[in-house]
């Protein structure tokens, strides 16, 4: 059996040096794309254009800048008019003013995770640890490459290879 944390590492450990290209949401779910912008073809055939790496958010996240927090979960759990100005003050902050890079990337028990960023931003993700519910995943967007899924504080055994 594979260790949560040492799985995280392993798979997250391709986003040193990569920026934060893009920032969005789909309802309360936080997108962040790493890397290179691309077009890709969905498994529908609908083309869209994302980094070289996504993760998307479900479960409690918080991004912080100079140890002060800057935008929270909690942030997207309003209208669909402030979850949008949280998206925008977000890319604001990680894409807008110029390259904002993935320093390293610390995993922690029960699937949960912090992303360090130039600029003394961090990304902390606190897995909701509850059985079923996804937590995050981790892809390459138009990849046929599994996806690193932690559903419940773990990593889903789908997502191994």
């Amino acid at each position: 059996m594979r260790n949560t944390e040492n799985e995280i590492s392993s798979r997250l450990s391709v986003l040193a040096g990569l920026e934060v290209s893009d920032v969005s949401h789909a309802a309360d779910m936080l997108t962040l794309h790493f890397g290179p912008l691309k077009q890709y073809t969905t498994r529908r055939g609908t083309i869209l254009e994302g980094g070289q790496w996504a993760l998307h958010v479900q479960c409690e996240w918080r991004i912080e800048r100079d140890g002060t927090a800057f935008s929270t979960r909690a942030d997207f759990g309003g209208s669909d008019e402030a979850t949008n100005c949280a998206t925008e003050r977000i890319r604001d902050l990680l894409v807008t003013p110029g390259p904002v890079a993935v320093e390293k990337v610390l995993p922690g028990a029960s699937g949960d995770v912090c992303i360090l960023m130039s600029g003394q931003i961090r990304l902390v993700i606190t897995s909701d640890r509850i059985e079923g519910d996804e937590d995050w995943r981790f892809f390459s967007p138009g990849s046929d490459e599994k996806p690193l899924v932690v559903e419940g504080g773990a990593v889903d055994p789908w997502s191994l290879y």
